[in-house]
């Protein structure tokens, strides 16, 4: 699996929320939608991307309490 390594740094996985959370905010606005993109489907792709970020942080958060406390898994 490819999270299986990066589970136990908190740090890694906090950037890749940050990762998906930077063109869930920037792609509409400043990046010109091309293809036959309709507004329905932009909101989705906005929708999992924000998503994405929101679970990773929340994960990164969890994690990092755990370990803070000394809980280890």
């Amino acid at each position: 699996m490819i999270f299986r390594n990066q589970a136990k740094d908190p740090k890694q996985i906090m950037m890749m929320g940050m990762a998906f959370l930077v063109p869930a905010l920037v792609w509409p606005r400043f990046v010109p939608v091309t293809g036959n993109l309709g507004p329905d489907a932009i909101d989705a792709m906005r929708g999992v991307l924000i998503g994405l970020s929101i679970g990773l942080n929340l994960w990164a958060a969890t994690l990092g309490g755990r370990l803070r406390r000394g809980g280890g898994r």
